[in-house]
């Protein structure tokens, strides 16, 4: 985990780059009492039939519930069909913690890095 003391985002690897088989794989929890918002950067190099990265909250850190489109500006899931990358923003989360889980339908490698800090703006 790494601070950057001029902007206060904090940007920790909360899952290394690795080969996974097809399985439901969970980063790290992010805890917003460090930052109000998340982005997760998310990076498949190698691709098998599915990828799709969910975002979910939680208010323990283990009773977990996906994000749904509720109007709150968070980003709700990324489905990659080839190799690639993507960002799944969390500008306003709705428990203590966030974390990502992601479905594979086959080898992947990819990985996964949360970038933590004050409230910032998703383009439009």
């Amino acid at each position: 985990m790494r601070m950057d003391p001029g902007s206060n985002y904090t940007i920790s690897e909360n899952l290394a780059a690795l080969s996974r088989v097809a399985a439901t794989t969970t980063t790290t929890a992010v805890d917003h009492a460090d930052g109000d918002c998340v982005s997760f950067a998310v990076s498949c190099g190698t691709w098998a039939t599915s990828f799709v990265a969910t975002v979910q909250y939680s208010d323990d850190n283990s009773d977990w519930t996906a994000q749904t489109d509720d109007g709150t500006g968070n980003d709700v899931s990324l489905t990659l069909t080839e190799a690639g990358s993507g960002v799944l923003n969390v500008p306003n989360p709705l428990g203590r913690y966030s974390r990502l889980s992601i479905v594979t339908g086959g080898t992947c490698v990819f990985s996964v890095t949360a970038i933590l800090g004050p409230k910032r703006y998703k383009a439009a």
